[in-house]
């Protein structure tokens, strides 16, 4: 069993690190004391436990910058007349020192390592744009008795890529035992450039090869036309792979993550695909002081693999993205590493050879797993045949058939996922049946759901948030990929991926197309399509606000009305009035909306538009915060919600006064919180009441938070538990997701 060390005590080599872990080394560069300056942290975001502090005599003095090919890149702290600069090796302690650098090229940017040193083709390499991009390399091979550094400028060069418009390389990185970077020019698309020297005894040759431009980001936002406030894409290799890596932000800070989006580059096609699992691999990114370190690791514990981790310098918190899944989760760094005051980080990209026991131990686990799933399933069932088959098998297929159609909504969708025989008994129905419905009309459900649209799987899943409950449906072929942009009575308003708008019900299977009309920024209907008074609103701003209008039960064309720039978010109707949050528009879609307007009369030829209140209400957030609104009856509630969820205040419009009054409860009503739509209606049963929901994930159970407990919960059942003071240690859906109330009808 691994030893669990905290720093109370000093390791003086290299901690028996386990191989299933991602290792980071941690170091405080302005500490007060030289001891805490020579200490050396080794940690894992996954063991909080597994920490040891270590003063390792080739690490003495030195600045860890990075690691490649196994090896960590180390400089001297602070900087002598000249720059040293040292490859050490975890593994076998082996240490290369090179040449020193003249103090004048101590402003670097980045470093790489173009091949492991035993090839004698590797270089270290440093960039920098101090006064004109330029690169500093020295050669490692070891035949070479005089090792030294070479500086280079590559203005020409670069300006030969780009027209003559200047710029420079970022996110050096290698694979193939070749170097590549991105190009980075004004008013141009960034592309891979392959960066190629030549160095002979006469003279040093540098040639720059434009290969792609980065892919397009395929990013989860609704509309996917309008972009984030910042985007950055950033290039990793490893061995034979080149990947591109890009981080949607809400903010133009770029500090808060909304989505991320993984791609390869084949080599052979020189095209980007988009990469669907990262299996046992993972990424770290971090930011610190303007620079940013991308480290990847394959072969680690697979429990631990598939995820994109993201530090940024200016939180305390930890972004991790699932690959496979898509979803996005945060966690808090380790209050060890918070209080050490880091700041230098580096993850080891190698893998550790001193503990080999959790190898061995982790496989006999899983050894032991599945002996123990064979036994169960052979022996304790004594099932002959497929082991996933139920016993339902042993009732006849017409009886089968007849309890089918005495079964309706969740009980038809739950023994339709039994097994593969009572998928055949019960096929995708369309609950047209006059007697069926009938029956639908009466069936009740207590929550809203949950829906997930997964476009790889092609696969829809609803959450139930009390239950925890996970029901499954295939995505009608035509709809996969397409985008969500309002939910009502149990139908959704979405885009294909052709630009068509459509009506569908995922209980019923109905896809019913619209007219067709330009990209629109928003949406909301009055009534179910079922309905002849059902009228669709999107909103659309460019330069001036276009409020698109279209009736279904009239001409099949949208009408056109004019305003002045607003950007509205969270359109409600209630009644024949439509009320919306806006702002001023800043041309990015924020969830900062401050006032409430109301469209009085919509769709007729008496219609107004008024502003309720162009006031924010007075909050006691002191963080970033976002804004939700909900409309029910009477009640126009605003929700504020600070960073990551550190606090939650409610607010209820006076329509006497057109002012904001906080609230400390929601009595009988619950609110749905989303990205495109907000139900706010009243609770079926009280353990539901007072309560807002998120869509948000912690031990696969639907988050909540009680204006009663002032915390976040979950529900086991109808008893609540857990208690969360904040939205960390909990994951978010990037694929598609909305709110939806289910409806047969």
């Amino acid at each position: 069993m691994e030893q669990k060390q905290r720093n109370n005590s000093v390791c003086d080599r290299l901690p028996p690190l386990s191989a299933k872990y991602p290792w980071f080394v941690a170091q405080n560069l302005e500490a007060k004391y030289e001891e805490d300056i020579r200490d050396k942290l080794f940690y894992t975001i996954h063991e909080p436990l597994s920490q040891y502090r270590c003063r390792i005599p080739e690490l003495r003095g030195k600045h860890i910058r990075a690691c490649f090919h196994g090896w960590v890149i180390l400089c001297d702290y602070p900087h002598n007349v000249n720059v040293m600069w040292s490859l050490w090796n975890p593994n076998t302690s082996k240490l290369i020192r090179l040449p020193p650098l003249k103090k004048k090229l101590r402003y670097f940017d980045e470093c790489c390592l173009s091949t492991s040193p035993d090839d004698p083709r590797s270089m270290f390499m440093l960039t920098t744009n101090y006064k004109k991009p330029t690169i500093v390399l020295c050669q490692l091979d070891c035949k070479t008795s005089n090792p030294r550094w070479i500086e280079m400028s590559y203005t020409k060069e670069f300006r030969s890529l780009t027209n003559g418009v200047d710029g420079s390389l970022c996110n050096l990185t290698c694979c193939n035992g070749k170097v590549y970077a991105l190009s980075l020019a004004k008013n141009q698309v960034p592309h891979v450039i392959e960066v190629d020297i030549v160095v002979t005894d006469k003279q040093v040759v540098i040639n720059l090869l434009k290969l792609v431009s980065i892919p397009h980001a395929c990013f989860n936002k609704c509309p996917q036309w309008i972009i984030y406030p910042g985007v950055n894409y950033f290039l990793k290799g490893s061995c034979t792979d080149l990947f591109c890596i890009a981080i949607g932000y809400e903010d133009k800070i770029m500090r808060t993550v909304a989505d991320m989006y993984l791609s390869k580059l084949n080599m052979t096609s020189m095209t980007w695909e988009e990469m669907k699992d990262l299996k046992d691999a993972i990424f770290f990114i971090k930011f610190f002081r303007g620079k940013v370190s991308i480290y990847y690791r394959q072969e680690i514990a697979s429990k631990f693999g598939g995820y994109i981790h993201i530090m940024n310098e200016m939180d305390t918190v930890i972004y991790s993205y699932n690959i496979n899944y898509r979803t996005l989760s945060i966690s808090s760094m380790p209050q060890l590493v918070q209080t050490s005051q880091v700041s230098s980080l580096v993850m080891l990209e190698c893998r550790l050879e001193g503990d080999h026991h959790a190898d061995s131990e982790q496989q006999e686990d899983e050894r032991d797993d599945r002996i123990l799933v064979r036994s169960v399933k052979d022996h304790a069932f004594q099932i002959n045949g497929p082991v996933d088959e139920s016993h339902l098998l042993n009732i006849p297929f017409h009886v089968l058939e007849m309890i089918m159609d005495l079964c309706v909504g969740v009980e038809y969708m739950k023994f339709r996922a039994t097994c593969r025989h009572c998928n055949l008994v019960a096929p995708p129905r369309q609950w047209s049946n006059k007697k069926v419905l009938s029956r639908l009309q009466t069936y009740s459900l207590v929550s809203p759901w949950l829906m997930v649209l997964d476009k790889h799987q092609g696969i829809i899943t609803f959450t139930d948030p009390m239950l925890g409950d996970n029901y499954f449906i295939k995505t009608p072929q035509e709809l996969i990929g397409s985008q969500i942009y309002c939910s009502r009575y149990g139908w959704l308003l979405m885009y294909k991926i052709d630009g068509a708008l459509v009506f569908f019900n995922p209980f019923t299977n109905d896809v019913r197309e619209l007219p067709h009309v330009s990209h629109l920024d928003s949406f909301c209907f009055s009534a179910p399509p079922t309905s002849p008074n059902c009228m669709v609103v999107g909103f659309r701003l460019i330069e001036d606000l276009h409020i698109c209008i279209h009736f279904l039960a009239g001409e099949p064309s949208w009408q056109i009305i004019n305003l002045d720039p607003y950007d509205f978010r969270f359109p409600t109707f209630c009644g024949g009035d439509l009320y919306v949050l806006c702002d001023k528009h800043f041309f990015i879609q924020t969830y900062n909306g401050k006032g409430i307007h109301v469209f009085k009369n919509m769709g007729q030829e008496d219609n107004i538009w008024e502003s309720v209140t162009d006031e924010a209400p007075k909050s006691c957030c002191t963080t970033r915060a976002k804004r939700f609104l909900a409309k029910c009856d009477k009640h126009c509630f605003l929700v504020v919600m600070g960073e990551f969820g550190k606090s939650i205040e409610v607010f209820n419009l006076n329509d006497s006064k057109n002012e904001w009054e906080k609230v400390d409860g929601l009595g009988k009503h619950m609110i749905y919180i989303s990205s495109s739509t907000c139900l706010c209606i009243e609770a079926k049963a009280p353990h539901m009441e007072n309560k807002i929901y998120f869509p948000r994930l912690h031990s696969g159970k639907i988050v909540f938070y009680s204006l009663e407990t002032c915390r976040y919960h979950t529900f086991n059942g109808t008893m609540v538990e857990e208690s969360l003071v904040d939205l960390t240690k909990t994951e978010y859906h990037t694929n598609p997701h909305v709110w939806i109330e289910p409806s047969w009808s």
